[in-house]
């Protein structure tokens, strides 16, 4: 096995964001600097090039974005990364502002979608129903190797893991930033803030999720809770034995994905690895659709329309103001 090489943004990226924003998570700069460097790639700029004349030019960033036709909130994540290097980077703000009244443009349209509750056009091409998905799962779950030998095996195991997971608990990627023990190791190891945790009790076939590492962290806090069913885990317990004796050559820092060279999988990574879970169904299936998905098997969509609209108020009135648990 080939020694594991931690993938890290370009430095002057890193520095210029940090510097900017000091009280920034180091995953959430991270996560900037990489989209910085994924954007000047789009804009079709030599690896390392940062020119700031390249984002000066709204007009050609714009159209460029506007042809690969984005997901708006995919465009938005990428604006909002512009905004943030060129403010760190000092550029004039009337500059920025162009920016930012894009992203307020995308935002309104987003926020309709969603209090409308209705899917855009691209998901209505791809939404495939609760039970089809599931129906998908379970031939790739019989198709799972009995043994973990080769990275190919350790492969399935964790297409299917993920999809699974995700059907019972819809989150968004941050399985990338997910580390997996067993419950006697997670007590001797000091606990990292960035990294959500996946702490298996073999005892009992139960599995702890405990998630410190997610979008709205400073608003709802740590968030944990538990997998029982005893057969996911089991499957969970099988594939961390099998890639601790994989990737003992090397340094083993228990994530729970690793590429063929033995590399973490970044949160780009994961975004395109979860799409290639329901390859097979011909579907582009993302975590935000399945998350759209699974929350529509659960409420009975068709009938808050109705009533919001005889009770003369939007959707999102009739579900904050008063529905009740």
């Amino acid at each position: 096995m080939p020694k594991k090489t931690k993938y890290e943004p370009h430095e002057h990226l890193f520095k210029v964001i940090r510097e900017y924003n000091p009280s920034a998570t180091d995953s959430s700069v991270k996560v900037y600097a990489q989209n910085i460097e994924k954007i000047y790639k789009d804009l079709g700029e030599p690896s390392g090039s940062f020119d700031l004349a390249i984002l000066k030019d709204y007009g050609k960033v714009i159209d460029t974005f506007d042809k690969k036709e984005y997901s708006k909130n995919t465009y938005k994540n990428k604006l909002s990364s512009i905004i943030t290097f060129l403010l760190a980077s000092g550029v004039d703000k009337k500059i920025v502002g162009k920016y930012s009244d894009k992203v307020d443009m995308l935002s309104a349209k987003i926020d309709r979608e969603k209090h409308k509750m209705e899917w855009t056009d691209k998901e209505k091409d791809n939404i495939l129903t609760i039970d089809q998905l599931k129906e998908y799962l379970e031939t790739m779950e019989n198709k799972l190797p009995k043994k973990i030998e080769t990275f190919k095996d350790i492969h399935s195991y964790q297409l299917y893991l993920c999809g699974a997971f995700h059907l019972e608990f819809p989150l968004r990627n941050e399985l990338a930033d997910t580390q997996i023990y067993y419950i006697n190791e997670y007590n001797k190891i000091k606990h990292d803030e960035e990294v959500n945790y996946f702490v298996i009790n073999n005892k009992k076939n139960t599995m702890e999720c405990i998630l410190n590492n997610y979008k709205t962290k400073k608003t709802n806090g740590v968030i944990t809770f538990t997998v029982d069913d005893h057969e996911l885990v089991k499957l969970f317990i099988k594939y961390y034995e099998a890639s601790k004796k994989y990737f003992e050559d090397v340094q083993y820092d228990h994530w729970l994905l690793y590429d063929s060279k033995g590399k973490k999988l970044s949160r780009n990574d994961y975004t395109r690895f979860l799409n290639r879970v329901f390859d097979g169904t011909g579907n582009t299936i993302s975590s935000s659709l399945i998350r759209k998905i699974v929350l529509s098997s659960i409420y009975p969509v068709d009938k808050i329309k109705k009533m919001s609209h005889i009770m003369g108020h939007s959707i999102k009135t009739e579900i904050n103001d008063y529905v009740r648990s």
